[in-house]
């Protein structure tokens, strides 16, 4: 069976194909931060709408536009056709109620049409046109790979939404979209097309079900009229830096915690020692529990989710351990370092083996670990879930406040997105402050703007070498295998040390070379036709430096909203401040490079911050005038150094 894999001579490909990429890690984003995706949108908006504070007219007005102009912007520019068709009465409402809306007042009409708008895109047929609009932008050679990624976030956004697991939903829809028989089979069973006895144990034997690339793709969107299932969850997770002393095992609810040295290397030996202490133990369990890091100082967490509709159960088992993690944290007075969620998960959705994402232990020195005080956490959370009497849900949406606003307390020790930014921002107003009276707001747009802007052109050239170099042969032939190899040795310089440079000289020639190698449906070909395109013609490159100011200018009125938001007690959701996280910290490395060189150099901020601004700014010019913006592009990204 053909699949998104290394393809036949004769079989590049097709539509179905990309589509099927574009289904892969359907947890991980695509399209760039500074547009959000339309359900974050509404949900950032209808925050906004709710906030019950005290309306303030110097601190509150110019956040409800930049919210407005946030949504109007996912509206524009997120939205499908079909979508916006499938929305345009609730799209309708929400612009009327805007247009009236006096944030200061009444916001009673506008709360109401924002909600049924949010409640409409959990419609089967809402994610259905997202479907129609992937598909159509896939089809079309002309269409980029930035479209492309807009259309494939929003489709699994709603899929998410609509309460689908969206591992097993891509799995089936790329099975499907690959023609396998027993794949097919199964669909149209559930459909009602076939009846159950249709089904063939051996039909998995057969590589395909015979199906054109259009009846395919109607057969998946028929797929998404059926009702996400109500199914059971098992999340585990593991903290380091933690202990429960004399307790190996404990459980609270559906919450139970085990001491990681004391776990079986094997399996069948995992099961058998803690199978009775869970509920709703499967062998996947073992497995996965063998797997987890065996650690003095490591505790593991199995969350256990009853029977229903999660759009998001991995956050949802987070959420409910991290609640009361940091419970027990804050009343034992223990520092944020302290029993530290480590990255990675292990997820069993209804009994099956599902998303893995590898949990590795940081390599600290475990014996400063005082057990007795790490014991201290767990035994505050065992009274706090006597307190509540074991049955308030922990993301109940009264305790999940209470718990969201400790976190924030707790978030600028441990180093979260939101402190982050806060601590960032705070960086870039110190040294506005001392550089001039404008706002920081201002600061940031005088002096560190076009520097930005270089370093987005340059990034994305550097990157889409890189992923053509280097990123999984999928959809390649074995020939054009053989020739991105020679391409990629010429291109990458490798380090005694482990990392990897770009060759000076190299990536104009790679990029035409990676162009011819990749098919015409790749995604990595769409990327590289977007960038040749953009280097080589001069209203191409202006018309991505316009589009780049305008998300510079989208993230940094997110960023000052967002701040704004945090120091007057505002409404800050969690996806929006992660979005501009990365962006604040650049804004702050930069503010902080610019004093350290000033200091070094013996010269003072304000010369420091022309000078940074001049480099950028004349760079960006040579970019301008040249007939051929890369040729100062691909010289400028990749500079020679010295070896």
């Amino acid at each position: 069976m053909l699949g998104w894999g290394m393809a036949e001579e004769s079989a590049p490909p097709d539509t179905a194909d990309e589509v099927r990429h574009a289904l892969s890690a359907p947890d991980r984003r695509w399209s760039g931060s500074a547009l959000l995706v339309f359900p974050a949108a509404v949900g950032e908006l209808l925050a906004w709408l709710e906030d019950d504070r005290n309306f303030s007219a110097a601190h509150h007005v110019d956040a409800f536009r930049s919210a407005i102009r946030e949504y109007r912007t996912a509206e524009q520019e997120g939205l499908g056709f079909s979508v916006a068709a499938v929305l345009r009465t609730h799209l309708g409402k929400v612009s009327t109620a805007l247009q009236q809306l006096n944030p200061a007042g009444n916001r009673a009409v506008a709360i109401t049409a924002v909600q049924d708008l949010q409640s409409a895109l959990k419609d089967q047929q809402v994610l259905q046109a997202a479907w129609k609009d992937l598909w159509s932008k896939c089809s079309k050679l002309e269409t980029s790979a930035e479209a492309i990624a807009v259309r494939r976030d929003l489709f699994l956004a709603l899929a998410r939404l609509a309460g689908h697991d969206l591992g097993q939903l891509a799995s089936t829809l790329s099975d499907v979209l690959a023609d396998t028989a027993w794949a097919v089979t199964g669909v149209r069973t559930a459909l009602g097309d076939l009846a159950p006895d249709v089904l063939d144990e051996n039909e998995h034997e057969l590589p395909r079900a015979g199906l054109k690339t259009t009846e395919r793709a109607t057969l998946c969107e028929r797929v998404l009229a059926l009702p996400p299932a109500a199914h059971s969850h098992v999340v585990w997770l593991a903290y380091e830096k933690a202990s429960m002393f004399l307790k190996p095992i404990a459980s609270l609810g559906d919450i139970t915690f085990i001491m990681s040295e004391y776990v079986p290397d094997e399996a069948t030996a995992a099961s058998a020692k803690y199978s009775s202490y869970c509920m709703h133990w499967t062998e996947t369990d073992g497995e996965f529990l063998a797997d987890m890091p065996h650690k003095v100082g490591t505790v593991l967490a199995r969350v256990f989710l009853p029977p229903r509709i999660y759009a998001d159960p991995i956050a949802v088992a987070r959420t409910r351990v991290e609640a009361l993690v940091m419970v027990g944290k804050f009343h034992a007075g223990m520092p944020a370092g302290c029993w530290r969620i480590l990255p990675g998960h292990k997820h069993i959705p209804n009994g099956q083996r599902g998303e893995e994402r590898r949990i590795e232990v940081s390599s600290y020195t475990v014996a400063p670990l005082d057990h007795g005080r790490q014991a201290a956490i767990y035994s505050e959370m065992a009274t706090f879930w006597k307190q509540i009497d074991g049955t308030v849900a922990i993301d109940d949406a009264g305790l999940a406040e209470a718990v969201e606003l400790l976190r924030w307390w707790q978030a600028a020790e441990e180093q979260s997105s939101l402190a982050q930014v806060i601590a960032n921002v705070r960086v870039v107003e110190t040294a506005a402050a001392r550089v001039g009276t404008a706002p920081w707001e201002d600061h940031l747009a005088a002096y560190l703007k076009p520097t930005w802007v270089v370093q987005a052109i340059h990034e994305d050239l550097v990157t889409t070498i890189r992923h053509a170099a280097s990123r999984e042969p999928t959809g390649l032939t074995v020939q054009a295998y053989k020739r991105r190899q020679a391409v990629r040795d010429a291109t990458l310089d490798f380090h005694e040390f482990g990392y990897i440079d770009l060759v000076p000289g190299s990536t104009q020639d790679a990029l035409t070379e990676f162009i011819d190698i990749y098919p015409p449906h790749h995604q990595m070909a769409r990327r590289l036709r977007t960038l040749a395109k953009r280097l080589d013609n001069r209203d191409a490159f202006e018309k991505w430096r316009a589009q780049l100011e305008t998300r510079w200018g989208r993230l940094a009125d997110r960023m000052a909203r967002t701040r704004n938001a945090i120091t007057h007690g505002g409404p800050a959701t969690a996806e929006v401040v992660g979005s501009i996280a990365a962006f604040s910290r650049q804004m702050g490395a930069w503010e902080v490079q610019i004093a350290l060189e000033s200091a070094l150099a013996g010269t003072g901020l304000i010369p420091a911050h022309i000078a940074f601004r001049k480099d950028s700014t004349t760079l960006l010019e040579r970019m301008r005038q040249a007939a051929k913006p890369g040729d100062v592009i691909h010289s400028s990204a990749v500079p020679p150094h010295p070896r």
